[in-house]
């Protein structure tokens, strides 16, 4: 019991699951967001539609997570020898496989009928890009790390856009996300090395990322929403460096992770009109899922 529990926390941690609803949580709040700009409310997308466009999320995040690990097994050998695989408790074989079949079950998914199997396949890739071959560049891999959480934040926002349902300034909900992201990126890019300058980039485009994630839902419902108090509390803490602070880069990169609950909260907040009881309700599951990954973080360590 005991090796099987091990090795169940191992492939856990291998796809990164405490995490994992940053990704599912982006795509419902910025597809929420797009269904407010077509003058649609949340019921119009069936409740399995809903589901299979988280879903297609976590898979994506899964395939991406465990392909980061497969790829950087040798370096972990050295400085993350805990890891999964440099520890011996998953085989590299068996990783691959793994990712092979999330990645495969999340393009055969294609983020349901409310979903663009495009913007699957290009997060898949934009993943894979990073993956195997820009994450050691500072600027590229910051890049190609906030196209790939656009993509898979675009997936229900882009069949909006092209049947004209929804304008095109609804992408920016997906764009905020990447910019989010590639603000992550830049501070956990070498982040055994503490940088000043690196923290200075991050909080420009953090703070931009609410910013944008604060105006947008005022623009879609014409009033102001929860979302607008959020970001702004959010972009201060940013503009007064308390996030990211000085410190271990790990604990600050956790930090601004757990950050993506907000960000995704705020976009969310547009979704039937700006009602009081979705703003509440949203950030409601924002607050449940920054604590249950702090949980999980906590239970497979």
């Amino acid at each position: 019991m005991a090796s099987s529990t091990t090795t169940l926390r191992s492939w856990l941690r291998l796809v990164r699951l405490p995490l994992a609803p940053t990704a599912a949580w982006d795509a419902a709040a910025c597809l929420a967001l797009a269904l407010t700009f077509a003058g649609r409310g949340l019921g119009t997308v069936e409740p399995l539609g809903w589901i299979l466009l988280v879903a297609t999320s976590l898979l994506v995040y899964g395939a991406g997570m465990a392909a980061n690990d497969l790829a950087d097994r040798k370096r972990d050998a050295n400085i993350a020898p805990d890891r999964p695989l440099p520890a011996g408790q998953i085989r590299p074989r068996s990783a691959l496989a793994l990712v092979l079949l999330l990645a495969g079950g999340a393009v055969a998914l294609g983020g349901g009928p409310a979903g663009s199997r495009e913007a699957v396949i290009a997060a898949v890739l934009f993943a894979a890009v990073y993956d195997f071959g820009t994450k050691r560049s500072l600027a590229a891999g910051a890049v190609t790390m906030g196209l790939v959480r656009f993509a898979n934040a675009s997936v229900g926002v882009v069949p909006l856009v092209l049947v004209g349902a929804a304008p095109p300034i609804a992408l920016l909900g997906p764009a905020a996300v990447g910019c989010y992201a590639a603000a992550v990126t830049v501070l956990s890019t070498t982040e055994e090395v503490d940088s000043a300058g690196r923290r200075v980039v991050t909080r420009v485009l953090a703070g931009l990322a609410f910013a944008v994630a604060g105006l947008l839902p005022w623009l879609a419902v014409g009033r102001p929403t929860l979302a607008v108090l959020v970001a702004f509390g959010a972009a201060s803490s940013i503009a007064f460096a308390r996030t990211p602070k000085p410190g271990p880069a790990k604990r600050q990169v956790l930090e601004m992770l757990l950050g993506l609950y907000f960000l995704s909260f705020c976009l969310a907040t547009a979704g039937d009109a700006g009602s009081m009881v979705v703003n509440l309700a949203a950030f409601g599951v924002a607050l449940a899922l920054i604590w249950g990954s702090q949980m999980l973080i906590r239970a497979l360590r």
